[in-house]
């Protein structure tokens, strides 16, 4: 049934990756560059030719909203669904570690600012967590139904 709590947090966790890659990770201010770090790309305004990728970050970020998407529809198979949700935490969890990695390798310059998708992970995190235990009550309200029987 598509109508359950598990489909609310898990659509939220799609929508939220997928906004992440609209928002900066951090702002550095120099003395004659200001650089946006976002997940596509970091570009330095002033400074010409110098751009770096973090597309494992990017394709990570797919990776999480199409677990995401595909778990809402596994609402008949809750075991394969509790997976996807253990899968994308785990994802997430690599994410969140790449990002904090990135940030402290960029980190060294005194004017930073952290943006709104450094904060994101995080919240997909909980938002996947829910999801699962959501989908584990149903399986064991499930198979008490079925014992009763």
């Amino acid at each position: 049934m598509i109508q359950r709590i598990q489909t609310l947090w898990l659509f939220l966790a799609m929508v939220l990756a997928v906004l992440m890659y609209f928002f900066p990770v951090m702002e550095l201010n120099s003395d004659n560059s200001f650089m946006i770090y976002s997940y596509e790309a970091i570009s330095f305004a002033g400074i010409s030719g110098l751009i770096q990728t973090g597309y494992i970050i990017a394709g990570l970020l797919g990776l999480i909203a199409i677990f995401s998407f595909i778990a809402i529809f596994l609402y008949k198979k809750r075991s394969l669904q509790m997976r996807f949700c253990t899968v994308i935490s785990l994802l997430d969890i690599f994410l969140v570690i790449l990002i904090v990695i990135f940030s402290f390798n960029q980190a060294k310059n005194p004017g930073i600012t952290i943006g709104l998708s450094a904060i994101l992970p995080l919240i997909i995190f909980i938002l996947v967590l829910m999801a699962r235990r959501a989908v584990r009550r149903d399986d064991l309200l499930v198979k008490a139904a079925d014992r009763i029987r």
